[in-house]
């Protein structure tokens, strides 16, 4: 799931629980939507953890990739140092 999917799913879920507040706050007897008000409520803290253990996976993920990218940086130098060691001295 990438960043705008995720954020659109939460959008539409905060939409839906407004529109519910909405009309709980309109109505005459607002007691009948107090359950659906809780069980949006209680989808957007599901909502909240799900999107909060993406992130932290992506954070991961990123630290690999950054780790990654300094080890192969680091192999490179090594090997371009190597080669220019190897390297007979041109004549100038």
């Amino acid at each position: 799931m990438n960043q705008t999917d995720a954020l659109q799913r939460f959008d539409a879920a905060l939409d839906e629980l407004e529109g519910h507040l909405k009309q709980v706050l309109t109505e005459d007897d607002g007691e009948a939507s107090i359950p659906l008000l809780k069980e949006q409520i209680r989808f957007l803290i599901e909502e909240r953890d799900q999107l909060m253990d993406d992130l932290e996976a992506e954070r991961l993920r990123i630290r690999r990739l950054k780790a990654a990218n300094d080890e192969v940086s680091g192999r490179l130098e090594v090997v371009m140092g190597t080669l220019k060691d190897m390297m007979p001295a041109m004549p100038g």
